[in-house]
């Protein structure tokens, strides 16, 4: 197996699992994210511990994850992009002789991985705010 089919094997893996986390405990994070705080403090307790049990146990560990996947594999992808678009402007349409799918479908999961790392700090920014207003 070749060094890009190693990194497309790690990187698939790595945000398989950040996706199955995510899979597993969207709904608890989704209906954390329903709850209303009410107007007095004293009645928002139940509440407060509930939302920052999902964002401490479920939100946060799947946005740090699929961050640092992002982090780790997303250099290579932008150097082979960057490589792409240097043949393209060399080549034309003739640089799809070299098309390697491999480098494509590496690229496409590293973008998979930015997207779920922004989604899921979107949530986390989102969990973080009503926790603040439940207490």
């Amino acid at each position: 197996m070749n060094s890009m089919s190693d990194l497309l094997s790690a990187s698939s893996l790595l945000i398989a699992i950040a996706a199955i986390l995510f899979s597993l405990w969207y709904t608890e994070i989704a209906k954390a994210l329903e709850i209303t705080p009410k107007t007095h403090r004293e009645d928002n307790v139940a509440a407060h511990a509930t939302v920052s049990g999902v964002l401490f146990s479920k939100a946060l560990p799947v946005a740090v994850m699929a961050l640092s996947v992002a982090a780790i594999f997303l250099p290579d992808a932008v150097k082979l992009a960057k490589d792409s678009l240097n043949a393209y402007q060399e080549s034309g349409i003739a640089a799809l002789e070299n098309y390697d799918a491999v480098k494509t479908a590496y690229c496409f999961v590293t973008i998979l991985s930015v997207v779920l790392a922004v989604y899921m700090w979107a949530l986390v920014k989102k969990l973080w705010s009503l926790r603040k207003r439940l207490g």
